[in-house]
């Protein structure tokens, strides 16, 4: 069992491609009862921890699933198509991973079933592959995206959440934001022409109220703030980042890593102005927290936010404070 009640899935590596494959061909439910299970087990829930296992002869085999799930084509063929999977996705069998970071890396680094569930040549009895593999169905349920896996978050809950997080902001008389938010809200000044309100979240009014009222006090929070509501990657129901790409991982580091270069903690209160030219002060580039200071990724849960080493519009918003007046 996994922490807080989440029940930990497991499954064979192949089972992720077989799903994609099936959604790709047309099957709602996938025509499969074990793979059907699968599915909806992710779809209610896409943070639900998810570990792909499979039969291995090495130190890993204390993990091994047994093959109750293989599929027909072999012993040999479901070992060798499984760890193939794993190696493209850079994961260790028996690794566990919230659902939807899996899925997500599973459409990005495995672009077909070519070479995977099927070989152009066929070189013995035992390597036949899966009649799929040369279907194209995977590859079309892949080009379908992750929202064909899991279930999006509906555009009219989207659209509520923006309208009553936005005005919830400009009635705020403290406002609640993580502290890496800071560094976010300062590229999205220092990168537009013209500022303007955002679907997919409130950097824009937290921006606007601050240069309105630049006194205004700024608790710094853990997790999820005010500008988060309505982004499709937001949990109403647990407060929680749902990302892929272990994106609340990187938040979380670069939160503490905010606190840290501030000499500040999680629940400490101060105005906005005198907030921003601490940051500012102590912070001179996203390098250092977005980029981990040295600019290097080291797995695919710890990828490098796209402005941090361009890092201009940070430098914009660091000239102006924020466009702060006076």
């Amino acid at each position: 069992m996994a922490a807080q009640g989440a029940t930990l899935l497991i499954v064979r590596p192949y089972q992720l491609m077989c799903i994609v494959c099936r959604i790709g061909e047309g099957h709602k439910d996938l025509s499969d009862e074990r793979l059907g299970r699968i599915l909806q087990a992710v779809r209610q829930d896409r943070k639900r921890p998810l570990s792909p296992r499979c039969n291995v002869d090495t130190v890993f085999r204390y993990q091994n699933p047994g093959h109750a799930d293989d599929s027909p084509e072999g012993e040999l063929f479901n070992a060798k198509r499984d760890l193939d999977i794993l190696q493209k996705l850079g994961m260790a069998p028996g690794d566990t991973r919230p659902a939807v970071d899996v899925f997500e890396r599973l459409l990005a680094k495995v672009p077909t079933a070519r070479g995977i569930c099927g070989y152009d040549a066929v070189t013995g009895d035992a390597w036949r592959g899966c009649p799929r593999a040369a279907s194209g169905f995977y590859e079309k349920g892949r080009a379908l995206g992750l929202q064909a896996i899991l279930t999006p978050r509906p555009a009219n809950e989207k659209a509520k959440a923006k309208e009553d997080s936005a005005a919830a902001i400009y009635r705020a008389e403290t406002l609640r934001i993580r502290p890496h938010h800071l560094m976010c809200m300062s590229c999205f000044f220092g990168r537009a022409e013209k500022l303007a309100p955002l679907v997919e979240d409130n950097l824009f009014e937290a921006v606007d109220v601050i240069q309105k009222q630049p006194d205004i006090p700024v608790t710094l929070v853990a997790g999820c703030c005010m500008i988060c509501p309505p982004c499709s990657l937001y949990d109403p129901e647990s407060n929680l980042c749902l990302g892929g790409r272990g994106m609340a991982l990187r938040d979380q580091k670069k939160d503490l890593d905010v606190l840290q270069k501030l000499g500040l903690k999680y629940g400490d209160t101060m105005p906005a102005r005198r907030l921003l030219e601490l940051l500012y002060a102590r912070i001179p580039s996203t390098r250092d927290i977005c980029a981990y200071g040295d600019g290097e990724a080291r797995a695919y849960e710890w990828s490098i936010c796209g402005e941090a080493e361009r890092d201009e519009a940070y430098q914009r918003a660091r000239a102006s404070r924020l466009g702060i007046q006076g």
